[in-house]
């Protein structure tokens, strides 16, 4: 794809017009220049002299998008694709010239550069090269379409950094609640033992009393003849015994679910320690995803500075 740029070298000569944006801000993929650079590059059995614009870090499928579109505006013409070669005729280049242009193009990658070689055709076999009248037109336009699509990858980038910052600060808020909901249950739970011990006071004196009405009962009975007082004075202990045996299950119902609360409660401090350790790890994460997010910031911002 790009040995017509390397193997052209003795062809080529470098030009000292170049979008100099350097970034020194560290983290930040920058100090990559945007540059023009002369050439001529092969398309079918000939070579033609151009330039390649190198634009670093945008995405070479996104370049030809928008280099088409570019090309076709004003004109009805419209640009014929070969694989990663473009052909428009009767171009219309603002602040160019009066007349069309026929374009030749192709892109190219190197390295996080995007390459952009175009030939300009002005008259029949009259290309713009570094020393036509037409050179510093065309070099503005290509450098502003250069730093144009270059700030719309910058853009990208703070996008999806700042929705990286986004995404943490939600996760952030996320576990927060996810605490408050920990306490809440500690707080239940707290308050549904106090509930169940208050409930099993309540039956031990229950307990306490029926202890002593069946006692009085059995010995009621163990002095007593056979007849109906006596039929009568074991149904009564009967009952007794039966209310007993309610009142202990009830007793031991409340215990379990005392048991259960002070599970949960410990299950639920161990869940807020990692919490905590969760929170702080967002935090810290945050704190460095906001410096980034200021770093790709100063970095659009000079960009669109220049």
């Amino acid at each position: 794809m790009f040995s017509t740029y390397n193997k052209h070298k003795t062809m080529k000569r470098t030009i000292l017009i170049a979008v100099m944006i350097f970034l020194s801000i560290s983290g930040v993929k920058a100090q990559k220049p945007i540059t023009l650079t002369a050439d001529s590059v092969k398309f079918g059995n000939r070579y033609y002299p151009g330039f390649w614009l190198g634009i670093p870090e945008a995405r070479p499928a996104d370049v030809k998008a928008d280099w088409i579109k570019a090309i076709e505006k004003g004109t009805k013409s419209k640009v014929t694709t070969d694989r990663n070669e473009m052909t428009l005729f009767g171009a219309l280049l603002p602040n160019f010239t009066k007349g069309s242009v026929n374009i030749m193009s192709k892109i190219a990658e190197k390295d996080s550069l995007s390459l952009l070689f175009v030939s300009v055709e002005n008259a029949r076999d009259n290309f713009v090269n570094t020393n036509s009248e037409e050179f510093a037109a065309l070099s503005k336009y290509l450098l502003k379409f250069g730093k144009t699509q270059y700030t719309i990858t910058a853009k990208k980038q703070l996008e999806a950094e700042e929705s990286k910052l986004q995404d943490l600060e939600k996760e952030l808020k996320t576990t927060r609640k996810n605490k408050d909901k920990l306490e809440k249950n500690i707080q239940s739970a707290q308050v549904k033992i106090s509930g169940q011990n208050d409930k099993i006071k309540s039956i031990e004196k229950e307990l306490s009393t029926l202890d002593i009405k069946i006692g009085n009962a059995s010995t009621a009975l163990s002095v007593m003849e056979e007849g109906d007082a006596k039929k009568a004075k074991k149904s009564e202990l009967k009952s007794l015994q039966k209310t007993k045996k309610s009142l202990l299950k009830d007793s031991n119902s409340a215990q379990s679910t005392i048991d259960k609360a002070n599970t949960s409660i410990a299950d639920s401090k161990n869940e807020i320690e990692q919490n905590l350790a969760l929170q702080q790890d967002l935090a810290d994460k945050i704190a460095e995803q906001k410096l980034t997010v200021s770093k790709y910031q100063q970095k659009l911002k000079t960009i669109e500075a220049f």
